[in-house]
């Protein structure tokens, strides 16, 4: 059920069996896990509400600094549902080499956990998702003209990346929560601090405010924050504070190694030969599912060269009066959905220009109904737009500043830091698409001045991915990180962290897809201390 945390009228439960800290996508997914395995009481803290709008699921931009300004708010949302309301649901695994001891980083050591066993979980993310069993690694393509430059031994491989059917995880989870007798979902609630016992290494519950000023503790036999990348590293930092020096985060942990994923216009590519570079970058819809070719840098030539992650794929740029833009808004339009023409008689002259663009209208639907791709229209410009992995660094952190939010508590200050290993990892990158997408006659390649010009500021074309991870990493001890590798927190029995903020490093995959294998790994991990 659903309790509003605003309305005074309404009395939350004093105790819990396990209090979720945010109704998002992790959150969400290890309720969903816990309820069907499992009789606990379960209490959902939502800090926004169920009403989906830009103004109420809106989250106020953090304090930035360091290299690069960290998209903190645009990706983030309040509400149940929380950030896929915003998100697409792009899915895309971490490699082994992501997870592995890499000699070239500051921070030694790899991960906790073996990919065998972050492996084991992905499954079951596909289920939650509602995507579908066919391999990443799989061959759509089928036609070795297209494929042959990305095998045996290539700088760049081919594969895939998969969207959820239902991202708005919101509208799927809304009935299970509001039917369980199981489950309540505490709306409007923020966290200002966990209540710990340090001396007996445990969580008690949480003190939880209103935008109201109203003010609660709540027991919870165990807690797991679920907030986001940024803000379960702010409820352990403000938490750490009340705890007193050394009593939680003895290493000063909390806050440090935060990443996010660089995106840049790696090159412009102006196809050679346009059915080879359509069958390439076109995206797939089997049965529905949609899947998005990648091209990324080879694991081979990464550890050779001691090289980041780098993915991508290509970016279409259209004139607004061109087929498809237009197709899109007359679809919105009439479905009375958000994009759509707001100005009288736009729609009809979407239509007008839809019909002097028949040729590549009937062009670009035929290719949907008849392949099942995304046809890519031929007058667009055509650029490859690189993800890069970030070195994960001590002095790239978040910290609790001076100024308050609307709840009265400290606003965090994102320090987000970027080594030159990026800058070496997206200029091998570029180099790797003109090596091979020329020579096979697919398209020619510009490779970005700012990639090749040591004298200019690579950073001023780069931006934030809203991939906020790091800031709560998974480590063998207390010493280099904040949780274990089964997400609990050093030193804390009972209080547990799950999403892209236990990540020791990034790759350059969108990272949610790995963070839920381990929310659910994570989930496993309740069920079995009963």
């Amino acid at each position: 059920m659903f309790l509003d945390f605003a309305d005074p009228r309404v009395t939350p439960p004093a105790d819990t069996d396990l209090a979720i800290v945010g109704a998002g996508v992790m959150g969400l997914a290890i309720c969903r896990h816990l309820m069907a395995h499992s009789q606990r009481r379960i209490l959902l803290l939502e800090e926004g509400d169920l009403v989906d709008t830009e103004a109420s699921a809106a989250v106020p931009a953090e304090a930035n600094s360091g290299d690069l300004p960290s998209a903190v708010a645009g990706s983030r949302a309040r509400g149940f549902g929380g950030s896929s309301r915003r998100w697409g649901g792009q899915a895309l695994p971490f490699s082994p080499l992501d997870l592995a001891d890499r000699p070239f980083l500051q921070e030694r050591g790899g991960w906790p956990i073996s990919w065998e066993e972050l492996n084991r979980y992905y499954p079951a993310v596909d289920r939650f998702l509602g995507l579908s069993d066919l391999p990443f690694t799989c061959d759509l393509w089928r036609r070795e003209a297209v494929t042959g430059p990305f095998r045996g031994g290539a700088d760049l491989e081919l594969t895939l990346s998969k969207y959820s059917p239902h991202a708005y995880l919101a509208a799927v989870h809304h009935g299970a929560i509001a039917r369980s007798p199981q489950v309540s979902c505490l709306l409007n609630a923020r966290v200002a601090a966990l209540d710990l016992n340090p001396q007996a290494g445990s969580c008690r519950g949480l003190r939880i405010r209103s935008r109201q000023g109203r003010q609660l503790t709540i027991r919870a036999q165990v807690v797991v924050l679920c907030a986001g990348g940024i803000e379960n590293a702010r409820i352990l930092l403000s938490s750490k504070a009340e705890a007193g020096e050394g009593r939680l985060d003895p290493a000063d942990q909390v806050g440090r190694y935060y990443q996010d994923h660089v995106g840049f216009f790696a090159a412009q590519l102006e196809p050679l030969h346009w059915r080879r570079f359509r069958h390439l970058f076109a995206s797939f819809r089997p049965g529905g599912q949609k899947y998005v070719p990648k091209l990324q840098l080879s694991p081979t030539l990464q550890r050779q060269e001691g090289l980041l992650a780098v993915i991508g794929n290509l970016d279409v740029q259209e004139h607004r009066h061109s087929a498809r833009p237009c197709a899109r808004r007359i679809y919105h339009s009439l479905r009375r959905r958000p994009g759509g023409s707001s100005e009288p008689g736009a729609t009809l002259l979407d239509g007008l220009r839809l019909l002097r663009a028949a040729p590549e209208s009937a062009a670009m639907l035929a290719t949907h109904l008849v392949e099942r791709r995304i046809a890519l229209p031929r007058t667009a410009r055509f650029f490859l737009m690189a993800n890069a992995e970030c070195e994960p660094l001590p002095d790239s952190r978040i910290t609790l500043g001076r100024e308050r939010d609307a709840f009265d508590l400290p606003r965090v200050q994102v320090h987000w830091r970027i080594s030159d290993l990026t800058l070496v990892a997206l200029r091998r990158y570029a180099q790797g698409l003109k090596a091979s997408l020329e020579p096979a006659g697919i398209a020619a390649v510009t490779i970005s001045a700012y990639l090749l010009d040591p004298a200019v500021n690579w950073k001023e074309r780069a931006y934030s991915l809203y991939h906020h991870m790091g800031a709560t990493r998974m480590a063998n001890s207390a010493e280099r990180g904040v949780v274990d590798g089964d997400g609990r927190v050093h030193g804390m029995a009972n209080l547990y962290v799950a999403g892209t903020s236990i990540l020791p490093s990034g790759s350059a995959s969108n990272p949610s897809y790995t963070a839920l294998a381990l929310a659910l790994r994570t989930a496993d991990r309740l069920l079995r201390a009963g």
